[in-house]
């Protein structure tokens, strides 16, 4: 649904960044959305990948191998590919067997967002901007705007109108690419 100017848009925005977001969602063609499409036969609507943010994460790759006996692997949180190099941001791949399940990132403690340790869903939809401008008119807010992240899609952060976060991905293959 586009509205039919910006005024009735700033009824559902929470605040002005968020409204000029919602704008460019509003008006968004299928040209921004470029190198975003959604392949044939994926999982609109589902679970597409979780995420743990964690203050310690030696700890809680300890619990998670215990207790759900998944395999942690440390990669580089730039390429996953590969092991992270020496001061490089890093990034926990956990598997079960062959099989991607989950991922944990470290959550700095000198983040100033209210942000604490958490569980982060990501749900594939079709159009992250679309959702995103959805989330703004049925209550919810945005913690990040939509934003292309490189070799996994466009993705965005958004909470419910309990102010639950939740991910949205658009991507640009089949799988995780954590």
């Amino acid at each position: 649904m586009r509205f039919a100017n910006v005024a009735t848009l700033l009824t559902y925005a929470r605040a002005p960044a968020i409204a000029a977001v919602a704008a460019l969602a509003a008006h968004a063609t299928p040209a921004l959305a470029e190198g975003c499409t959604t392949p044939a036969g994926t999982n609109v609507g589902t679970v597409w990948w979780s995420e743990l943010l964690s203050t310690n994460p030696e700890r809680t790759r300890a619990f998670y191998a215990g207790v759900a006996g998944w395999t942690p692997k440390v990669v580089s949180a730039e390429d996953t590919s590969r092991t992270p190099n020496e001061g490089e941001a890093e990034y926990t791949m956990f598997t079960n067997g062959v099989t991607e399940v989950a991922g944990s990132t470290p959550l700095e403690t000198s983040d100033t967002r209210d942000t604490r340790p958490q569980w982060m869903t990501y749900i594939q939809v079709t159009d992250v901007d679309h959702a995103v401008f959805e989330a703004l008119k049925n209550g919810g807010r945005i913690l990040k705007a939509p934003f292309e992240q490189t070799s996994v899609g466009r993705m965005a952060i958004v909470a419910d109108p309990d102010g639950i976060p939740v991910g949205l991905v658009t991507p640009t293959s089949r799988a995780p690419a954590h």
